[in-house]
């Protein structure tokens, strides 16, 4: 695993680790490169190494390839219309590339877990097989740990290492109007609202609010069940390249994920949109 600087405790991991954690040879993941898929950073030394972002992207990209076996070109148009998707769309675990999980963070949860067993250093750190001051200074996020470290501790809490860089979240039944979670969709004009706070969830409910002209023209299809509400204004969904709905306020629609669809705001005015998806199908 390698630093960005000594300044900087982002976590990142080589491509041999992430190689072991996708379950496939390093050669695969150079290979997707070659292909056009993703570009891997580069260390200082011209190493490739790789976020927990960037870990997230190639298990999507393992997905398509080797479980979905599709073509070169279907992965590509999934993946550059996924950039432009929010998280309820494509059903992601995304992390915030702008507070990337670091020594720290991830260190705090590591003694999080300890005092909840209420164990010793020296219990963990005989059954995990490192040093108890190793592990004292991984707790602290002064330490450099590598995958295999990661694995162990992880497999000792009976946890899978991910876990332990999800953002903690809090759980809430009531979210009251403006308290919802901002979600960044990476699509000009496109600002969105989560509208649940549960870390276990089956529906993603989310508000949309389109900006004139603004929308995700790519089309495209995924897995899941579709749920549009016009709160307020104008909205056009097609399906299969073909359908066209230009929707006002108070209409709805619902629709299959896998059925080929792209949307955007036709009108003058921002509008605002309810939109639920469930990745699961019926």
């Amino acid at each position: 695993m390698t630093n960005k600087s000594e300044n900087n405790a982002e976590l990142y991991f080589s491509i041999n680790e992430v190689a072991k954690l996708l379950g496939v040879v390093p050669a695969t993941i150079r290979n997707w490169e070659k292909q056009g898929f993703f570009v891997a950073k580069r260390s200082s030394n011209a190493y490739r190494i790789y976020s927990l972002e960037d870990i997230e992207t190639l298990k999507k990209i393992k997905q398509y390839s080797i479980d979905d076996k599709m073509g070169s070109k279907a992965i590509k148009s999934l993946l550059m219309t996924q950039a432009s998707l929010p998280p309820l769309i494509v059903g992601t675990d995304a992390y915030d590339a702008s507070t990337p999980p670091s020594r720290k963070l991830i260190g705090s949860k590591w003694k999080l877990y300890r005092d909840k067993l209420n164990l010793t250093l020296e219990e963990v750190a005989t059954q995990v097989g490192i040093s108890t001051s190793y592990l004292s200074k991984i707790e602290n996020g002064q330490a450099n740990i590598s995958y295999e470290i990661l694995e162990r501790l992880a497999t000792f809490y009976g946890e899978s290492v991910l876990h332990f860089f999800e953002p903690e979240e809090e759980n809430r039944t009531l979210i009251e109007k403006g308290t919802g979670e901002p979600v960044q969709a990476g699509i000009p004009g496109v600002t969105l609202e989560s509208l649940i706070s549960q870390k276990e969830h089956v529906l993603f409910p989310m508000m949309f609010y389109v900006e004139p002209g603004a929308g995700a023209p790519e089309t495209h299809q995924h897995h899941g069940e579709e749920f549009i509400y016009v709160v307020n204004g104008s909205f056009r969904v097609t399906l299969n390249y073909a359908d066209v709905y230009d929707m006002k306020t108070g209409d709805s629609m619902y629709f299959k994920s896998t059925e080929f669809h792209n949307w955007m705001n036709p009108g003058k005015k921002t509008s605002q949109i309810l939109w639920v998806h469930s990745p699961v199908e019926r």
